[in-house]
């Protein structure tokens, strides 16, 4: 059932921007070999110049120094220019494979700190186009530098020898000291950041039950320990930071003192004393960037890390083949599905079939496992055990974006995104045309609602459809189901936020969706939809509790007595099932009948 196309890795990533990287590397070679203009010129200077006195060798140096300098910043703007534009591809390359993988992944886990995936491809982004990538290609060149003090005169590159090794044991000594604070402030901001987001999501419940100052408690005090161990790292690394730019002044000064013991000495000149000086700079200067950036470093390293597993693992998910669309026969089979990040499960050994234009409702009491069940017929929840199949076909061996085209979904809570009306009932679909759109919003009878919109379908509405009343966002969130011209489509209390004209079209949308032999579920209550199935499926703790037709089951949903039943239904047979859901089995004894209220 499968191609051999699988989604890109870090490891794919860095093979398409290698040639950018090298080519910034080979700039690097020129740009070192330049730095050598500086020494050379302040040699020339002293020792020719000075004792010379001639005044034409000195513009004639000076001119060349300023051509060579001239041609060092043409070669560092380049080597930018280079270095952006590769930090540019990489996050093309992998920023949108990093959102699907979050995406997967907060399907699985239920939480949303899976964002740091998109925020781990910033990190690399920036770490490829900015100072860190830099001093890593500058770093080769400082045991040249080094070398180049040793020909100097031995006394010199000891003491730059000696330098650099004591930076560098700081850098490691920076490692040690920050890892564990800056791991354990990555991982407290990533909570705190889940209370936020969970926070904002749910303002105006906060706000109307006065829970704002709680809710900041809370999140205060987990943003606070994230501070506390970043305060921690940040102090340590500026401890080291400062003690690394004494060592760099006395080193410099060191260099200068036996520099100028060795010229009374006449064992150099003055040209070599101020020359060793600007070299050992040079060499020291990508062990201090070192020192400086190793917070960026590390941050980039486990960016990747964490990165290069989630890609890892999304790509060992090898991609469906395209099947045929769909056509609307439903099957569910033995079909247990676990709560996100928990091992609760939702519903357990639930199986039932649906034919192209049946209507079925589920219903049963709050926690019994409706709403999980929707979810997992359009494949928002995976299956832990059982399957899911349309037309024969494991819903898992659908590529899920594909299988969106033909499966209408309205959740319970309705959440609609930034945008304009249009955008939303399109589903944000590019090449969506103004017709279906339009057909879609008259299907779901929101047309006229829409038009009387400030801006009709054209209205730009904040997230999570900000600006709208419950009623608007349920019929535009209905639109949006109806898409397309969708052959399954899943209500999950459709007309929880609707008034009696909206509960009007809602019956108006499902009797055209019938006749268009739409497959449609229904998680509903109230008699006016339920007159319109064919089959109703009681839920009672996440398993099917009864199921069969209409008139079997609605006169008991509205309020008569069921016998107790004497032991728990087995949904086995053939004989007992309504397409292959429990026909004759009274409701579990610990089920009160559903009591619905007559309008």
């Amino acid at each position: 059932m499968y191609t051999s196309a699988r989604p890109p890795t870090l490891a794919d990533a860095f093979r398409q921007i290698r040639p950018g990287l090298l080519a910034a590397g080979g700039l690097s070679i020129f740009i070192n070999l330049l730095v050598f203009v500086s020494p050379l010129y302040t040699m020339q200077i002293y020792d020719r110049v000075l004792t010379s006195r001639n005044a034409m060798t000195l513009l004639l140096l000076s001119l060349i120094a300023l051509a060579l300098f001239i041609s060092y910043a043409a070669l560092e703007h380049f080597r930018s220019r280079v270095l952006v534009q590769t930090g540019i591809r990489f996050d093309h390359l992998l920023s949108g494979e990093a959102f699907e993988t979050a995406l997967a992944q907060a399907v699985r886990t239920g939480s949303s700190h899976h964002v740091q995936l998109l925020r781990d491809v910033d990190t690399l982004r920036d770490v490829l186009s900015g100072g860190v990538i830099t001093s890593l290609m500058d770093a080769p060149w400082t045991p040249i530098f080094l070398g180049m003090c040793f020909l100097l005169h031995p006394s010199i590159g000891m003491v730059a020898l000696t330098g650099a090794l004591v930076i560098l044991a700081l850098a490691f000594l920076n490692e040690r000291a920050t890892k564990a604070p800056l791991m354990a402030a990555s991982f407290k901001n990533l909570h705190a950041l889940d209370r936020l987001t969970s926070s904002l999501r749910n303002a105006e419940a906060i706000r109307g039950l006065g829970m704002g100052p709680a809710i900041r408690a809370a999140w205060g005090a987990t943003h606070g320990q994230a501070l506390v161990e970043s305060a921690k790292a940040g102090e340590r690394g500026g401890t080291l930071l400062a003690i690394s730019k004494f060592l760099r002044m006395a080193i410099q000064v060191a260099i200068m003192g036996v520099g100028a013991y060795l010229a009374i000495h006449q064992e150099i000149s003055g040209g070599v004393l101020f020359a060793a000086s600007l070299i050992m700079g040079r060499a020291l200067a990508p062990v201090e960037a070192a020192v400086a950036q190793w917070r960026a470093f590390v941050s980039a390293r486990t960016s990747f890390s964490r990165l290069d597993e989630a890609l890892r693992t999304r790509a060992t998910e090898r991609q469906p083949t395209r099947l045929p669309p769909p056509v609307g026969n439903i099957s569910v089979e033995a079909l247990t599905v676990m709560v996100p990040g928990s091992q609760l499960a939702a519903i357990s050994d639930v199986s039932f079939r649906l034919s192209p234009g049946e209507v079925v409702a589920i219903v049963g009491a709050s926690g019994s496992g409706k709403s999980s069940l929707a979810r997992a017929l359009v494949g928002a929840w995976p299956a832990a055990q059982g399957c899911v199949r349309v037309d024969g076909n494991d819903i898992r061996h659908f590529e899920a974006s594909f299988l969106g085209q033909s499966f209408g979904y309205l959740p319970q809570d309705v959440e609609l995104f930034a945008g304009t009306v249009r955008d939303n009932i399109a589903r944000f679909r590019d090449g969506a045309l103004d017709e279906q759109v339009v057909e879609a919003a008259q299907l779901a009878s929101a047309h006229a609602m829409i038009q009387r919109l400030p801006q009709g379908y054209d209205t730009v509405i904040g997230e999570n459809g900000a600006g709208l009343s419950g009623g608007q966002r349920q019929r535009i969130g209905l639109a949006r189901a109806l898409f397309g011209r969708p052959v399954f489509v899943v209500l999950d209390e459709p007309n929880a936020n609707l008034d009696g004209d909206g509960d009007r079209a809602l019956a108006d949308a499902i009797q055209m969706l019938r006749k268009q032999r739409v497959t449609i579920v229904i998680i509903n209550h109230r008699p006016n939809l339920l007159s319109l199935v064919d089959k109703i499926v009681f839920m009672h703790d996440g398993r099917i509790g009864r199921a069969g037709t209409r008139e079997e089951l609605l006169p008991l949903l509205l309020g008569e007595t069921v016998a107790p039943m004497r032991r728990e239904p087995r949904i086995a047979t053939e004989s007992h099932r309504v397409d292959g859901a429990s026909r004759h089995a009274p409701f579990p004894s610990s089920a009160r009948p559903v009591h619905v209220t007559r309008q």
